[in-house]
């Protein structure tokens, strides 16, 4: 009789591929739909990849040092290793810091789905519907298994930026170089502004802390964390230097999302395919769907070290506050506000908190050995 051979995905574990297209999908969402735009404003001529690329490095560093943190947890969940290792007080702040980040980041994305969709898909459409059928959606994703929803973003996010490259491939005849001209144009302040704004954009990789337990080898999170990352970076680079090729950078930086526009620019030979930037835009949907449902999932385990409430229920409770958020913003401004707060309350959950944890961590092991 044949051996049988146990499912791959028949298990409650992730394996490394799943765990880089987390990542990646935590990294990259609407911000990649105006970061041409952010960075081209803060820096002059082409100069904005050097921006990227630093906040890229910054990123990977700061990547390598919250997934290294992430082996020591040993079967224990990230808020757990914090109560053992600086008291449940500190504990809760921690999941209350990442929970609140988490939140407001899905209230930011879910309002900014529907102005983006209103704007290329839905133009009659009213924003408080597409933000409330889109969070539903989430919300069922989330409501389900942890697993299942890691695994769903593998299934998407590869397909999302093949198709990205394959309109950048097609974008290649409108590529012109001496758009790029001059290179190194910019001083060291607005490349340093250009790093501001590009960093926000790499926000997300913390998310490894949380899903770091349910990996089949969690030593190998730092490695799988860093490809992610490097995905990202590869991404956000390609997408701004094309940007800046066909548009320049001084129209990029009044355009409100560049990339979609460089999708409207593609045609396909013989014009039997009209509007390709609608279906640029319902692939990379898909994407910030998967980006969405990930972050609402962190925010859900995040609030779950303070409470006791079943996660079907605490997504109940937390779904018209959510809706609320997202419709709180009234204008384009009050939006973009919204989006800048987040992005410093990122900084403090992916910058400062792990980092302050890492460094308590080798103190302590220190003094131990003192």
């Amino acid at each position: 009789m044949a051996n049988l051979r146990s499912w791959k995905y028949g298990d409650e574990r992730i394996g490394g591929k799943e765990t880089v297209f987390t990542i990646t999908s935590l990294m990259i969402g609407v911000g990649i739909l105006t970061l041409p735009r952010t960075v081209a404003k803060a820096t002059n001529s082409s100069d904005g990849w050097m921006s990227i690329l630093i906040a890229g490095g910054i990123t990977l560093i700061m990547a390598w040092l919250v997934a290294k943190l992430s082996t020591r947890f040993r079967n224990r969940t990230f808020l757990e290793f914090v109560g053992d290792k600086a008291g449940k007080p500190v504990a809760m702040a921690v999941g209350l810091a990442f929970f609140l980040y988490f939140l407001s980041f899905t209230s930011y994305i879910t309002r900014s789905v529907a102005e983006l969709t209103k704007q290329y898909l839905f133009e009659r459409t009213p924003v408080e519907v597409v933000s409330l059928g889109f969070l539903l959606v989430v919300i069922y994703a989330v409501s389900g298994s942890r697993v299942g929803l890691v695994r769903l973003t593998m299934l998407f996010l590869p397909f999302v930026l093949l198709v990205t490259g394959v309109f950048l491939l097609m974008s290649v005849n409108l590529f012109e170089l001496k758009k790029l001209m001059p290179v190194l144009h910019s001083d060291w302040g607005s490349i340093l502004n250009g790093v501001q704004e590009s960093i926000f954009s790499f926000l997300g990789f913390e998310g490894v802390l949380f899903y770091v337990t349910l990996m089949r080898k969690p030593e190998e999170a730092p490695k799988l964390t860093l490809i992610g990352v490097m995905i990202a970076i590869v991404t956000y680079v390609s997408i701004y230097l094309f940007t800046i090729a066909v548009f320049s950078y001084e129209v990029t930086e009044n355009i409100m999302y560049p990339t979609i526009e460089l999708a409207r620019e593609v045609t396909v030979p013989g014009d039997f395919f009209e509007r390709l930037e609608s279906l640029f835009l319902i692939f990379w949907l898909v994407s910030i769907f998967a980006t969405t449902s990930i972050a609402l999932d962190v925010s859900v385990q995040s609030v779950r070290c303070f409470t006791k409430l079943d996660k079907k229920k605490l997504l109940y409770v937390l779904a018209p506050i959510l809706y609320l958020l997202s419709m709180y913003p009234q204008n384009i401004v009050q939006l973009s506000n919204l989006g800048k707060l987040v992005s410093y309350m990122g900084i403090v959950t992916a910058l400062v908190i792990p980092l302050l944890i890492f460094l308590i961590v080798k103190l302590r092991e220190v003094m131990a050995r003192a």
